[in-house]
């Protein structure tokens, strides 16, 4: 999993002569410290964090109400860092954070409505998507001066942000305001690691609450009108809720886990062993690759797919794509290419979704061309005000009998009995879903056994998206 880049602000420092030590859970099980070099010992220790955070983990992806799994969240994250009490800031609908839960080391909840706390931190590092370490705030020289930090009297800080699908929804902020100094840079990665983990169940419990309660409004509705639309609608609502929880989370632990014994991080392994986590990694991703589908299908649906917009230069957005698509694996004899007729004017678009388009195509064009030529293709249209993008190839092409059902959902025209199983026919429902979103249209040309040309405009004025 891939942690936000962190950021260490740090006051005066001095160690402490007696700070308290870490969670006893991080050193337990090892032999004594005479009889261990300290190379294996920290080996032990490391080996012992990943296992507890992997054991949060899934006790996390099994927990699907928000309150009591944001609970859990803050205690384990407490006792993890050794902190005195904790907090978690979630970003609401409107952008505002609201803080949803208070804890002390003991897990009790802090009722106390006026309970005070450091916003100025929390605000920093939403706004930011960095983590925040402050050895000593009140002597820190950005954060000292802060109000909350002076009234409080505040030393040992550490904020880190829940990152989901690449936004920030919230943050987890842990303190102690009697001992400065009582948090290490080491203490950032596992904190980092386990709010990555712990952001996809809260994202997941989120959606699930917010189903739950229109599931029950449905109830009532169908007790006053009965109707079998209306039914339908419910039960593929809970099904893909079901589906977007029970497999996001635990796919991401699988995910994680595997790319930690790739790396070596429990050490090295024979090819044999590498060539079999390999294939499970590259499965569990294949598998991780239908569900977000089904996920983004889910929030079309329910007009939850954010969209974030900002004015792109067209000409460095489509390079960056041509670069990802060239570590594609292709076949000796297809040849890649980026075809760009400039110049190309900045478009105000979300580079992200659209990102998400083109690389959709681009997979399908490397999935059926065994020979000749896949180019990416961009040029700008003034008399329409128009960019025309694209995907050509010299593959298996379409029947043109099948052309009107390849933009409709869980609908797949390949003849190809193993490549059917690979899909849910979801990839260019959605590409159609958020090429309309930006205000264009999406269309393709083929000739069976010629290849196809897949291709879609984007409005140069944000009027017109």
């Amino acid at each position: 999993m891939i942690s936000p880049k962190s950021r260490t602000i740090s006051g005066s420092y001095r160690p402490l002569e007696n700070a308290p030590t870490r969670p006893q859970a991080l050193a337990r099980g090892g032999p004594s410290d005479a009889a261990v070099d300290p190379k294996t010992k920290r080996q032990q220790m490391e080996q012992s964090l990943l296992q507890r955070i992997l054991d949060i983990s899934r006790h996390m992806a099994e927990t699907r109400a928000l309150e009591p799994l944001l609970n859990y969240v803050i205690d384990e994250a407490i006792q993890l860092v050794g902190a005195e009490r904790g907090y978690i800031v979630l970003v609401q609908s409107d952008g505002s954070l609201e803080i949803r839960v208070k804890r002390g080391q003991g897990g009790e909840t802090l009722v106390d409505e006026d309970d005070p706390i450091s916003k100025s931190v929390f605000n920093e590092v939403v706004e930011s998507g960095k983590s925040v370490i402050i050895r000593d705030a009140i002597n820190d020289p950005q954060f000292g001066t802060a109000q909350s930090v002076i009234c409080l009297q505040l030393r040992s800080i550490m904020c880190v942000p829940f990152v989901a699908r690449g936004e920030t929804i919230g943050a987890i902020y842990v303190e102690n305001r009697s001992i400065r100094n009582r948090f290490k840079e080491d203490d950032l990665p596992p904190l980092t690691l386990f709010a990555n983990q712990a952001a996809v169940a809260i994202e997941n419990a989120a959606i699930n609450d917010e189903l739950e309660a229109r599931v029950a409004a449905r109830t009532k509705e169908l007790e006053r009108s009965w109707s079998e639309v209306i039914e339908a609608n419910r039960l593929r609502t809970v099904w893909l809720s079901n589906v977007a929880h029970d497999l996001r989370a635990p796919l991401g632990i699988v995910t994680a886990s595997l790319s930690f014994l790739q790396e070596g991080g429990l050490g090295p392994l024979n090819p044999n062993q590498l060539e079999w986590i390999g294939k499970s990694l590259k499965a569990t991703q294949h598998t991780s690759s239908l569900t977000n589908d089904l996920f983004d299908l889910f929030k079309l649906e329910t007009g939850g797919l954010s969209s974030e917009r900002e004015m792109v230069s067209m000409h460095e957005f489509l390079q960056n794509v041509y670069d990802v698509g060239l570590g594609l694996p292709w076949p000796e004899k297809v040849t890649f290419e980026l075809n760009i007729s400039p110049p190309l004017p900045h478009l105000y678009i979300d580079p992200l979704r659209i990102r998400q388009v083109l690389l959709n195509l681009l997979s399908n064009a490397h999935k059926f061309t065994a020979q000749g030529s896949v180019t990416l293709f961009a040029r700008y249209q003034a008399d329409r005000q128009e960019m025309l993008l694209g995907i050509k190839d010299t593959g298996e092409g379409i029947a043109a009998d099948q052309v009107g059902r390849l933009f409709q959902r869980f609908q797949q025209v390949d003849q190809d009995a193993k490549r059917r199983r690979q899909g849910a026919g979801l990839g260019l429902a959605i590409c159609r879903e958020l090429v309309e979103m930006h205000g264009g249209r999406i269309w393709v040309e083929s000739e069976l056994g010629a290849g196809s040309s897949f291709m879609f405009t984007l409005p140069r004025s944000p009027a017109e998206a």
